[in-house]
């Protein structure tokens, strides 16, 4: 870079900042000589006054060493600053909306009931909304969690509300089935998350599973008052198809075509027994597989019986299928080793 170019640019940009050589020199805790000799390009600043120059002169490191304007750096740097100033001012508007609301809910209620009691709801109403839409743009790192766990125990927090304030027995059997309904969801992704060790990671659907097998049995214990048995037998046979599916896609040593047999040829195995099953739950009828008659499609003694057949019958030609290109592919990739 030639000193003359050098020299220009620091002159110019010492006059955008409306700085005298005077004020820059007494800025830089340099001699006024000095900056004169930068910009007539006698010599160039010391390297280890490159950060501070950049400061006074509100440029980057690269332009200072390229004595060339950054368009491209300064839109970035523009559109990160407009994007701060419009999430400050949001937060603003948000934060007089929640006062707005919030003092005169304070006010009216205890006028009215000479002490706060509605005016909870309110405020753990608005709490959820808070960490909904404000929460996320205040935190810097593992915002998905965060917010997850804060929107949570708001939630939480506006169930007890309700509850006190308008009484019943519904709020256990709440809780859990909204936990119950957040963990289908979203227990994957928290899993996910750096931070959890590397076992809980690598581990994560079968935690998630786990946990959401817990919770569904419990929130049936709490339904049924741990009285009816048989929801709870249902619920057994039930899982084992999503343990069954996760157990052979997740931890089955076998190549996908394989395990896309076996998921196959258990969905259509579940697919016959769900009926016999909640027939011997419900009803206490010995266990029997349905009789299958394909010429009496009409009859709705067999109309459940063929459907169910016919599903298996699908799941174990197209498991022939897999099969046969699992087979394929295990001796391709013998043949490409040799």
């Amino acid at each position: 870079m030639e000193k003359t170019m050098f020299a220009k640019f620091i002159q110019t940009k010492r006059k955008q900042a409306d700085l005298s050589q005077k004020e820059m020199a007494e800025k830089l805790f340099v001699t006024e000589s000095a900056v004169s000799k930068w910009e007539r390009g006698v010599s160039y600043p010391d390297i280890s006054m490159i950060q501070s120059i950049c400061e006074v002169l509100s440029i980057s490191e690269h332009e200072l060493l390229t004595a060339s304007d950054d368009h491209r750096q300064r839109e970035i740097e523009n559109q990160a600053k407009s994007y701060k100033r419009t999430v400050h001012i949001y937060l603003i508007i948000c934060f007089l909306a929640y006062a707005g609301s919030l003092i005169p809910c304070f006010i009216a209620d205890v006028i009215s009931n000479h002490k706060p009691t509605w005016f909870f709801i309110v405020l753990t109403s608005e709490l959820m909304a808070f960490s909904l839409l404000n929460l996320p743009l205040l935190i810097k790192k593992h915002k998905s969690i965060w917010t997850l766990s804060a929107f949570w125990l708001s939630l939480i927090s506006l169930l007890v509300t309700c509850r006190i304030h308008n009484g019943g027995n519904w709020l256990i059997t709440t809780i859990i089935a909204v936990t119950f309904g957040l963990s289908v969801i979203f227990a994957p992704f928290i899993f996910k998350s750096e931070l959890f060790p590397e076992f809980t990671r690598n581990h994560r659907g079968l935690l998630s599973l786990m946990i959401d097998s817990l919770l569904l049995v419990l929130l049936i214990i709490v339904v049924m008052s741990g009285k009816n048995i048989d929801a709870l037998k249902l619920c057994a046979f039930e899982l084992t198809l999503p343990w069954a599916l996760l157990l052979t896609i997740r931890y089955l040593k076998i190549n996908r075509f394989f395990k896309s047999s076996i998921c196959l040829v258990v969905f259509g195995i579940y697919a016959i027994l769900q009926r016999p099953v909640m027939l011997t739950v419900l009803e206490k009828r010995p266990f029997k597989m349905e009789t299958v008659d394909f010429s009496a499609w009409n009859n709705e003694t067999y109309l459940n019986a063929n459907i169910m057949f016919s599903i298996l019958l699908i799941c174990i030609v197209f498991a022939l299928i897999f099969t046969a290109g699992g087979i394929f592919l295990k001796i391709r990739k013998s043949s490409n080793k040799k």
